[in-house]
């Protein structure tokens, strides 16, 4: 993982799955909650499934900065329809 601090708003890849694959794909930071004793950062992620999770920093193998969230897309073409 990057040294990059992640920010609310930016969308992530975890490192782990469920058994049912209900965690597989990107997810965009809604919150980014304090650390824990060990210093350890945990984020607040929602993912396209309306679905969301609290996760720690490393969990995270990838971060993409600001970029169009997968959420974000889907909020914005709901909202077009309207």
């Amino acid at each position: 993982m990057t040294g990059r601090p992640i920010e609310v708003g930016d969308t992530v890849r975890l490192s782990f799955g469920f058994a049912d694959r209900s965690g597989e794909g990107d997810y965009e930071i809604i919150r980014v909650m304090p650390a824990r004793e060990s210093g350890e950062r945990h984020y607040r992620v929602r993912g396209i499934d309306g679905r969301e999770r609290a996760i720690g920093h490393n969990q995270i193998i990838v971060s993409k900065a600001k970029a169009k969230s997968p959420v974000s897309a889907l909020k914005d073409d709901s909202e077009r329809r309207l």
